[in-house]
């Protein structure tokens, strides 16, 4: 369209943070990151809209973009009872830098902005209020991987926050109120060999705490829950096997716990992802 511009057209990935914008099989743990899945919904931001995304002028030694992005309010999580057909604006902000010619450092900012306008309250009636849901994000990424040895040899590290901020009309008919929630993860990865990677992840999520969290038809869970600081963290150890560039195979053990949210969880996976034709797993 023009110089250092790009412009998207349809239904996309969106680009908050990093590993929301990957498809599911690219991404280095079987599932996305607990926080995520609590504050987007289990496919994460999913929408359909318009994307532009500018390449910056340097800022010293690094590298800088900013993705401007225009969709619809698709997501029932955090804009279900939109009937006026409102956009969601989304920014995110990158300055990636090489920090050697073995190691580099990215990081970015997120703001998703939208709207709701349709409330279910007590007795199943209807109010009409416009008010505003925001999430805020933070990414950190570190990657040292030698020139003459990238192959078989890397260390990844990545972090990522959230933090949702939404007005509300309370279901009890109490009048406008406010749902906060927030959560992170990180996650450390390092390539032991051409095609084993082994790594481990934390997750973290802490809801809101609201007496009418669980009332009838209007559900707020998992953004709140009745019991108070309620919590749930989830360490995940894994190994990757790359079989081929095609064809990866995934252990995985998820161990999660908390308070005032579900029971406690051992999961352990086994997952196979595979390509056919020109097609890999790459992370677009």
């Amino acid at each position: 369209m023009f110089k250092n511009t790009n412009l998207d057209l349809g239904r996309f990935r969106q680009q908050f943070g990093v590993v929301n914008r990957w498809h599911e099989d690219a991404i280095d743990q079987v599932e996305y990151p607990l926080a995520l899945r609590k504050i987007f919904g289990d496919e994460g931001l999913n929408q359909t809209g318009a994307s532009v995304e500018w390449i910056l002028p340097k800022w010293g030694k690094a590298h800088q973009g900013l993705i401007f992005q225009v969709t619809n309010t698709e997501n029932e999580r955090l804009f279900g009872g939109d009937t006026m057909g409102n956009p969601s604006l989304l920014f995110h902000y990158k300055n990636y830098r090489d920090l050697s010619r073995d190691t580099y450092l990215e990081f970015g900012l997120s703001g998703l902005f939208g709207w709701s306008d349709q409330w279910q309250l007590s007795g199943g009636t209807n109010e009409y209020d416009t008010l505003g849901t925001q999430v805020y994000g933070a990414d950190l990424s570190f990657l040292w991987e030698p020139a003459d040895k990238a192959l078989y040899r890397n260390v990844e590290w990545r972090s990522e926050a959230y933090l949702l901020n939404r007005d509300i009309l309370a279901p009890d008919s109490s009048g406008r109120d406010n749902l906060q929630a927030w959560g992170a993860y990180s996650y450390l990865q390092t390539k032991i060999a051409r095609n084993l990677d082994i790594g481990i992840r934390y997750d973290y999520y802490q809801p809101d705490t609201k007496s009418y969290a669980n009332a009838t038809g209007a559900s707020m869970t998992p953004l709140a829950y009745t019991a108070d600081d309620a919590y749930r963290w989830q360490l995940c150890p894994y190994v990757t096997w790359w079989q081929s560039e095609f064809v990866k195979f995934r252990f995985e053990y998820d161990y999660a716990d908390g308070r005032g949210m579900e029971n406690p969880e051992h999961v352990l996976w086994f997952q196979a992802i595979f390509a056919a034709g020109p097609h890999k797993h790459e992370r677009y």
